[in-house]
């Protein structure tokens, strides 16, 4: 959702002649391939109007950064909340012991950081086992 224009004063939005299929808000409630999809759609737009940044409360952030950056950050902490929130997403992640996990679809080869949710919830499933989390 953060490749969508946050509000009317947002450069994307105010593109001549640039639609959007979706506004930020119907992408938020979209999961699994929808929102694939929709993130798909507003790569389009992005390349079109030249921006490789997403915005998140109003600040512009580089979303392929060659490093892990603000972005990545936000996917991270997103992520922990997911985990945080849900007893069973938690009881699942745990269950795997020390399984590596990998993608179950196809990345890019060199993906940003921040798309590579499985090394994200290997760390955090790691970070849960320390005796400090409880």
């Amino acid at each position: 959702m953060m490749l969508y224009p946050e509000n009317t004063d947002d450069p994307r939005a105010r593109f001549p002649g640039l639609q959007w299929k979706y506004s930020r808000e119907q992408v938020a409630l979209m999961s699994s391939f929808e929102a694939k999809a929709a993130g798909a759609l507003a790569e389009e737009n992005m390349k079109k109007i030249g921006i490789t940044w997403v915005s998140f409360e109003g600040e512009q952030i580089e979303y392929r950064p060659p490093t892990p950056g603000k972005h990545y950050s936000l996917i991270v902490a997103a992520t922990w909340e997911k985990v945080r929130q849900n007893p069973e997403v938690k009881k699942v992640l745990l269950s795997t012991g020390d399984l590596i996990l990998r993608p179950d679809h196809h990345q890019e080869p060199n993906a940003p950081a921040a798309w590579r949710y499985y090394e994200i919830l290997m760390t955090i499933r790691a970070e849960m086992r320390k005796p400090k989390f409880e």
